[in-house]
């Protein structure tokens, strides 16, 4: 069963490029991982310095094996320093997924 896993991760104000690029690097080792379905960072919009992960992984098997690989304890290591406060994650099991099927185009005065 797939797993998705969400995370947020607080940087310290002035270490951004640091956190960027730890966080770059952890995308690029998980992307590349067996079982990684996919691994996405983003900045949120109303505090740049809070940025977002959502990792998808074929099984618990598969993600159990990332979190215990010298890549990812690497990526820990590297946050040293640079986390205004613990990250906190939830992970997701998922039974299927869905995918909503677009009936035409939008018109953009019905996006309010």
């Amino acid at each position: 069963m797939p797993i998705v896993a969400v995370a947020d991760i607080y940087g310290i104000a002035g270490r951004r490029q640091e956190l960027v690029a730890a966080l770059s690097d952890a995308q690029r080792d998980a992307s590349g991982r067996d079982g990684c379905l996919r691994y996405s960072v983003a900045a949120t919009l109303e505090d740049p310095d809070h940025f977002v992960t959502v990792a998808e992984w074929r099984d618990q098997a598969a993600m159990d094996a990332h979190y215990g690989s010298p890549g990812f304890a690497g990526f820990q290591f590297s946050l040293d320093g640079l986390l205004a406060r613990p990250s906190e994650m939830t992970m997701f099991d998922a039974s299927g997924e869905l995918r909503p099927v677009p009936s035409g185009p939008m018109d953009p005065r019905d996006a309010d």
